[in-house]
């Protein structure tokens, strides 16, 4: 929004099914009108929902347009191949993957970086400056103004390396693991409406939910009491709320060091919470007498 303002470029928005997927029929229409550029994010942090990159850059790409892809919810929980999804750009966020804050990554193709102006001045980012003129260092470093984030970049290598010494595909295994029996223990909970794909093919472990009649505000704060951490809000995604007709949802992500125990614990403390609100599940509700 803020690029377009200053540049008067048009913003547009695909549409997103009741099921959360993008609706790639609407995506055909907007590129129909000759986009410069797509940016999409791999995984939604509100929804769950993994988005299919690779076809969603062939069809950007057979309509002239570039694609810049998030993949802060996507790279720290699968495979993620920059050749094979065809993309233009990749960025990242180090505090997602067990990093530290105040860091990430912009991958570029290089053709792309090399064409482009440094949006940041200042050391280790020339290569000779005269008092007629400035040459720009190669990249990645004509974009690398300044003294870097010295203490970041390593925390982040280190978090990397732990990363990779699992194996993404093992921590994508655990993940749909566990995300399998969640969504089959959340769907066993009368009340629970879950949001996003069903099919762990198109759904990374985050659960977003709301239990009927209990303000997700509310059912994080119970949780809490049970040492259950959820995140509950809008998740910094008001327009999919709005989507909806939701004030909020609540959060439940899974990683590396969860396990099946984790789940039991969050629909315990989904049960309690029902009860503490007068809420009963269904299955409550069947158990008791008339």
């Amino acid at each position: 929004q803020q690029l377009a303002t200053e540049t008067g470029a048009t913003l547009e928005y695909v549409a997103i099914t009741d099921d959360g997927r993008l609706d790639l029929d609407d995506l055909r229409q907007r590129l129909a009108k000759g986009p410069k550029l797509v940016a999409i994010g791999h995984v939604s942090n509100a929804l769950g929902t993994i988005n299919p990159v690779a076809e969603i850059t062939r069809l950007a790409h057979d309509a002239g347009a570039l694609v810049l892809l998030d993949a802060a919810q996507s790279v720290p929980h699968m495979p993620v191949n920059v050749v094979e999804l065809g993309i233009d750009f990749l960025a990242l966020s180090g505090h997602k993957m067990v990093g530290p804050s105040g860091i990430g990554a912009l991958w570029g193709r290089r053709e792309l970086l090399e064409s482009m102006p440094p949006f940041l001045t200042g050391g280790s980012m020339i290569s000779k400056v005269t008092l007629s003129g400035t040459t720009w260092a190669e990249v990645p470093l004509k974009f690398e103004a300044g003294t870097p984030a010295i203490a970041e970049a390593a925390g982040l290598a280190a978090a990397i390396g732990y990363l990779e010494a699992i194996g993404m595909e093992n921590v994508r295994a655990h993940e749909r693991f566990l995300f399998e029996h969640a969504w089959a223990a959340l769907s066993d909970i009368g009340g629970v409406r879950l949001l996003g794909p069903a099919s762990p093919d198109e759904h990374a472990a985050v659960l977003s939910f709301v239990i009927d009649g209990i303000h997700p505000h509310d059912v994080a704060t119970i949780f809490d009491g049970h040492g259950v951490a959820v995140r509950a809000g809008h998740h910094c995604a008001q327009p999919i709320m709005a989507r909806y007709d939701l004030p909020a949802t609540t959060r439940a992500s899974f990683y590396v060091y969860n396990d099946i125990d984790d789940i039991e614990r969050l629909t315990d403390a989904i049960r309690a919470t029902q009860r503490l609100f007068g809420v009963s599940s269904d299955a409550e509700r069947r158990m008791r007498p008339n």
